[in-house]
């Protein structure tokens, strides 16, 4: 048999599982290559029908995920323009409540000073009217024959004598000197008084029985040796202006207009005032 032939009929031909002969298969290697393709092709379909499907439970799944970010979003953006208007509508209500405030203030203000400048009048008020009831005892008892006349040295007026001292002390030496003589430092009740004692001044300066009320380093007011608080007055242009923080006491200068100096000069005169006895 030529050798052409004997491959062609070989390349047909399979052997025999069990007597070792050749034995015919049907298709030979086309069959089998064809069943491969065909395995592989089904195999192709089923991954791509899995990959088709993975897909779109991923791609439902991200939608249903946006949609869930997007109702966020929304929610928030809602939220954040709710929180800008009650921020708004706070900041509208602190300021009507502060402005409120101010006007109450005011107001209050108002009243406080109408009750102090009422409260000063009272006291300017009180202070004539005893001024006044005392001067008229003592006219009465002007009138009474029995009444002293001021001591040798001493000038009258109103009720009152008066001494204009010619020696110099200190403040608290000029009142013990008056307490000495059954007297006070001098007390200046009106404008008529004050012009009496400017009318003999002399040309010096004399102590008045007036002293700076002072707490915590700074003057709160002015007081009478009597504890009567300061209602008249008669200070000099500037005055009292507590130079260097201890002018405390108060004296009369030689135009008799008021001056606050320390209460150690050494310099001054005073005067003592006391009511004439009947």
């Amino acid at each position: 048999m030529p050798r052409a032939v004997r491959l062609l009929t070989m390349d047909t031909v399979g052997y025999s599982k069990w007597g070792g002969g050749l034995e015919e298969v049907p298709g030979g290697h086309q069959g089998r290559w064809g069943q491969r393709l065909l395995f592989l092709g089904l195999v192709l379909v089923v991954a791509t029908v899995l990959w088709a499907l993975i897909l779109s439970i991923l791609v439902s799944k991200a939608s249903v995920e946006r949609g869930a970010l997007l109702g966020h979003q929304d929610l928030l953006r809602t939220n954040g323009l709710g929180t800008q208007a009650l921020l708004q509508r706070a900041r509208t209500e602190l300021g009507e409540a502060q402005a409120k405030l101010i006007q109450q203030e005011s107001a209050l203000k108002e009243l406080s000073d109408r009750v102090t400048q009422s409260l000063a009048k009272a006291g300017r008020d009180r202070e004539d009217i005893r001024s006044e009831l005392f001067r008229a005892l003592e006219a009465i008892r002007l009138g009474n024959s029995s009444c002293e006349e001021c001591p040798a040295s001493w000038l009258p007026f109103q009720g009152s004598c008066y001494l204009f001292s010619v020696e110099r002390a200190t403040w608290e030496e000029s009142q013990r000197q008056c307490a000495g003589a059954g007297a006070h430092l001098v007390i200046v009740g009106d404008l008529e008084e004050q012009g009496f004692l400017s009318r003999n001044t002399r040309g010096r300066g004399y102590w008045l029985g007036l002293r700076a009320v002072r707490r915590a380093r700074k003057i709160q007011g002015y007081q009478w040796v009597d504890g009567v608080p300061l209602s008249f007055s008669h200070w000099n242009v500037g005055e009292p202006n507590d130079s260097l923080g201890r002018e405390d006491c108060a004296m009369m200068l030689r135009t008799g207009m008021w001056n606050d100096a320390p209460c150690d000069n050494e310099r001054d005169n005073w005067i003592c005032e006391k009511r004439r006895s009947c």
